[in-house]
């Protein structure tokens, strides 16, 4: 059996790093499989880009326009895709000849919508956002537009049913017809009930697995020294907060933590920050903040994972949530907000705290509840690593996909 994963990336966003921890399981259980990305990080042999020694510098550039079309957005960091931009992906596939596709994060200029019709192996597509059934946007911010017909899209402060997002969903339907059934997975239930109440895409298989990682990998550590690893205090209590831009994109609720830090004791606490290089206005934090920017390397991320006592993910939207998997394996408790896909990784009060949504005050009991207590807080690590050995590995993860991929192919035949 021939996999193609695709993903616009390899190496750079959350999708990519679960689309390359799928493509390296699936390669530890024999299976022939390859990476498709337009825009190539990694040296892996099995890593095809879409382009040539030429075309590679118009790749690079290539999500700039298809996220630069709305151009007031970009200002605000709301990610809009409306895949409209040509490409060679049917050619490839064909040379390939896989037997089954496997989309991932596509957006970006890395498939033309078009030319989702034209794929004419049996499509396996996980989601890693709602983009697939929105009018463009991939992360509706309190709209649900998309279960009926996108249009007056509150994204673009359109006043017209005839806009951009209505030009992109029908865009979306007309391939989706012409496509006919394909496989969506899921990583987590919030996300699968929004497909199942989407009108593009209600009446696709839904099936729900999560994001693995490697828990060999992401495991617990000595605290003291990680933390001497990383220039960090031993006698603090450590809030973790991160992700790429975490700081900048409003989606990731880092405003709200920050309220909720007012509520806590600076002489006990103090924050890092990684996968964002810098703070504005970081002389009004009120704790003292490490700010250590992007970290690629998962040995690097998993050794400052294991620095922390407690790792807040305040998103007002997360699909799935990976921050919490990799704090999850590392033995370190999450608090979140009882909301979306974090709601499939956080148990309340077993391996962390689901705060009532979007109250940092809440967030902050959920802080001080889980570092009050050692005794508790020694339960709550246990349990964590737990949840992650059970629910998250990457090896149990793979063998799901694996006992997936066969179903497919029947249901095609």
């Amino acid at each position: 059996m021939r996999i193609l994963l695709v993903n616009t990336y390899d190496q750079q966003g959350g999708a990519a790093r679960a689309t390359w921890r799928l493509f390296k399981g699936l390669e530890r259980a024999g299976v022939d499989v390859k990476l498709l990305v337009q825009n190539r990080g990694s040296r892996d042999i099995h890593v095809i880009s879409t382009g040539g020694k030429i075309t590679r510098y118009f790749n690079a550039i290539r999500p700039y326009i298809d996220f630069a079309f709305p151009l007031p957005l970009v200002r605000k960091r709301i990610l809009f895709s409306t895949s409209f931009l040509p490409d060679g992906i049917e050619k490839i596939i064909r040379k390939i000849n896989p037997d089954i596709i496997h989309l991932n994060w596509i957006a970006g200029g890395m498939i033309r919508i078009e030319s989702l019709a034209r794929l004419s192996k049996p499509v396996v597509w996980t989601f890693h956002d709602l983009w697939a059934f929105t009018g463009g946007c991939h992360y509706p911010p309190d709209c649900t537009r998309y279960m009926e017909q996108c249009g007056h899209c509150p994204v673009l402060h359109s006043t017209s049913d005839r806009d951009l997002s209505r030009w992109v969903f029908n865009r979306k339907k007309e391939a989706y017809n012409q496509m006919g059934q394909f496989f969506i997975i899921s990583p987590s239930n919030w996300l699968a009930d929004c497909v199942k109440s989407s009108t593009l895409l209600k009446n696709n298989p839904v099936s729900v697995i999560p994001n693995g990682l490697d828990t060999t990998v992401f495991k617990p550590m000595d605290k003291n020294e990680v933390r001497h690893l990383f220039h960090l205090p031993a006698d603090k209590k450590l809030i973790l907060f991160g992700g790429i831009r975490g700081v900048e994109y409003e989606l990731k609720g880092f405003s709200l933590l920050l309220e909720a830090l007012r509520l806590l004791d600076p002489s006990a606490f103090e924050l890092v920050v990684f996968g964002s290089s810098r703070i504005k206005n970081s002389t009004l934090l009120p704790l003292k903040t490490h700010v250590l920017g992007f970290i690629g390397q998962e040995n690097k991320l998993a050794s400052l994972y294991a620095t922390a006592d407690v790792v807040v993910v305040p998103s007002y939207q997360e699909v799935f949530g990976q921050t919490a998997t990799e704090a999850l394996s590392c033995g370190i408790p999450v608090v979140a907000f009882d909301s979306t896909g974090l709601k499939d990784i956080i148990d309340h009060q077993v391996n962390g705290y689901l705060a009532t949504p979007y109250e940092p005050a809440e967030l902050a009991r959920g802080i001080e509840w889980i570092l009050d207590d050692p005794e508790r807080y020694g339960k709550l690590s246990e349990n964590a690593r737990e949840k992650a050995l059970e629910k998250f590995d990457i090896g149990k993860i793979t063998d799901k996909i694996l006992t997936f991929y066969p179903e497919v192919l029947r249901k095609r035949l």
